[in-house]
């Protein structure tokens, strides 16, 4: 917790308030000025508004004296949130009319002076009629888990990131209302309710209009809990942190070296009473919640997915929101038999042997290749693509494959790992348009796609670069570190892989100078996807939900279902990926 500008100006203030009483003390009953000309009662007046001014806004105002007056154990901490999460939202409108009136008057100089007042008229205020709403608010086993994501770390198991026992945390909790229609359709129409009030009720020339959020509880804003091995007592907590001690220490000016005290010795949360509403009833909802926590990135949605809940509160019938996110129905299979050793096409053979070697294709090989570009080349352009034209064909002019023996070897193992986890939910049986579209069946293509552990989902996947990074990342292999750099990070920070060579495409870059100046580059790599995660949008949360499950090894992004563009493919492994192909091409525009 941060002290305010406004509690620094109280405490200026006060020190002011208390000098001007001294000082106007002295003047009025010592007389040190011979000639105070009535100087010392506006000064001690003048010191008393400072001085209770500080007073009032250390006492009534501040964050401090919320936290010290509300006090709970942990057991009154839970009973409270529990009454949050079932206490209906209220949304209210307040409108008041008012005008001004002029009065003259004159003074006994004669002199003509004009008063400006105003006078309220009409006022009224209404309920906007909430007929169901879904409560989202931390439950106290998904904030222990939120304390731990932001204080010990980002381990997927909230016992492991428990650095040392902790035996006292005091926890100060700012609980914010967080009201959210359900939908577009529910905000629109809130927005509708809320003007046509305001204009049924506009009688005057001026109006104060506000919108409050309220709830149906004892609610507080700012609550202290004091989390304590071995005890459950709001009282264990030490004898300075009083509120008889805080109001000592105001009447005396030490408010500021208290509160910079007591805030080093607490941790503060924000805890926000996160509620969705619309004016139906829950059970007739058809979609999520727009702003739920299923869509958002913060560490207390983090925490609210990681940690489940029985039931979400409101009774929201059939949701698909956070606590169901990430789980998909996998067939799982026996383990698959994959084969060992280098592909049978390649020109090295001996893995006992280390080898790092880049072989052009011939002029046969590169033709076949050719046909695969234009097989999988779809005119249609997204925002990803960076130049405002779309090419009519790529045209490939070198083909490199990469023997690689210590890449393979890492790739092998990744492969053989994958195959005892059993055989996933192949790619024909995922929603969509089926099989990989680098494997059709009706045209003459490398033979290279013969030679795929298909019950592993392997596939060749292309990926798009300018010429020098590609020949890098065939040498090295991929660097998850930058990944993202690029593509950006749509479905997760991941190396992105398409099966269209159009889709790759709108990444590539060409080279500026050198030997391959003016030309662009496809990386058409071996690609263990195993299980895969079916999405259609982006929603990273989700996403992470279901990864950190262990079940899924990558994510299918289908924009093609969702929008007529592409599917990408992402890989969190590198050691899942073999970038076997450097395709060199150009663009044509004929």
């Amino acid at each position: 917790e941060q002290l305010s500008a406004v509690t620094l100006c109280s405490a200026i203030l006060g020190v002011l308030g208390v000098g001007l009483i001294m000082f106007g003390a002295l003047v009025h009953w010592a007389g040190i000025l011979p000639e105070d000309q009535g100087l010392g009662i506006p000064m001690l007046v003048l010191g008393v508004l400072f001085y209770l001014g500080h007073v009032s806004e250390a006492l009534f105002k501040s964050k401090t004296s919320k936290y010290l007056y509300w006090i709970m154990s942990e057991t009154d901490f839970q009973a409270y949130v529990k009454e949050l999460q079932k206490s209906q939202p209220k949304i209210k409108w307040t409108i008041q009319n008012y005008h001004y009136e002029e009065k003259r008057h004159r003074d006994k100089d004669g002199k003509e002076h004009v008063e400006r007042k105003r006078v309220n008229t009409h006022r009224a205020e209404a309920y906007y009629d909430i007929g169901g709403f879904l409560d989202e608010t931390l439950s106290p086993e998904q904030m222990i888990a939120m304390f731990h994501l932001m204080y010990d770390g980002e381990q997927q198991d909230l016992e492991a990131n428990k650095k040392t026992p902790i035996s006292r945390i005091f926890l100060l909790c700012e609980m914010p209302l967080e009201y959210h229609p359900v939908d577009d359709q529910e905000e629109q129409r809130l927005f509708d309710r809320r003007e046509a009030f305001w204009r049924d009720n506009t009688r005057d020339t001026h109006q104060d209009k506000s919108t409050t959020d309220h709830i149906d509880c004892g609610y507080k804003s700012h609550v202290m809990v004091i989390l304590r091995e071995g005890t459950d007592d709001s009282r264990a907590r030490p004898w300075w942190m009083q509120y008889w001690f805080y109001v000592i220490c105001t009447i005396f000016l030490m408010s500021v070296p208290f509160r910079c005290f007591f805030f080093s010795h607490c941790t503060k949360i924000q805890w926000e009473v996160l509620k969705h509403f619309s004016h139906q009833h829950q059970t007739s909802w058809a979609d999520d919640p727009k702003h739920g926590r299923a869509n958002r990135t913060d560490t207390a949605s983090k925490a609210f997915r990681k940690v489940k809940r029985e039931t979400p509160m409101g009774n929201f019938a059939e949701a698909t929101v956070a606590w169901d996110a990430g789980r998909q129905n996998l067939d799982v299979g026996p383990p698959v038999a994959v084969p060992v050793g280098v592909p049978s096409y390649w020109k090295n053979r001996d893995l006992e042997k280390d080898f790092d070697d880049k072989i052009n294709l011939s002029a046969d090989e590169r033709e076949k290749m050719q046909q695969l570009v234009d097989v999988t080349y779809k005119d249609k352009a997204t925002r990803d693509r960076k130049s405002d034209r779309m090419p009519t064909r790529l045209v490939v002019t070198q083909v490199v494959r990469m023997e690689d023996s210590k890449m393979w070897r890492r790739f092998e193992q990744k492969r053989a790992e994958l195959a005892l986890k059993g055989r996933p939910k192949l790619m024909a049986e995922m929603p969509g348009s089926g099989a990989f579209k680098t494997s059709p069946s009706d045209a003459e293509l490398p033979s290279c796609l013969k030679e795929l552990t298909v019950d592993l989902n392997e596939a060749y996947l292309f990926h798009g670069s300018c010429p020098g990074g590609a020949l890098g990342i065939g040498e090295n292999g991929f660097d998850m570190s930058r990944v993202g750099t690029n593509v950006g990070t749509m479905f997760g920070a991941g190396a992105y892989m398409a099966e269209a060579s159009s889709k790759s495409d709108e990444y590539a870059t060409e080279d500026p100078s050198g030997l391959f100046a003016g030309k662009f580059a496809l990386l058409l790599c071996r690609t263990l996807l195993g299980n895969m995660f079916y999405i259609t949008e982006s929603n990273i949360p989700r996403i992470e939900d279901a990864l950190a499950t262990g079940k899924f090894q990558t994510v299918l992004g289908d924009r093609e279902a969702a929008v007529d563009t592409y599917r990408e493919f992402v890989v969190f492994d590198e050691a899942q990926i073999y970038p076997e192909y450097v395709i060199i091409y150009t663009r044509s525009f004929d």
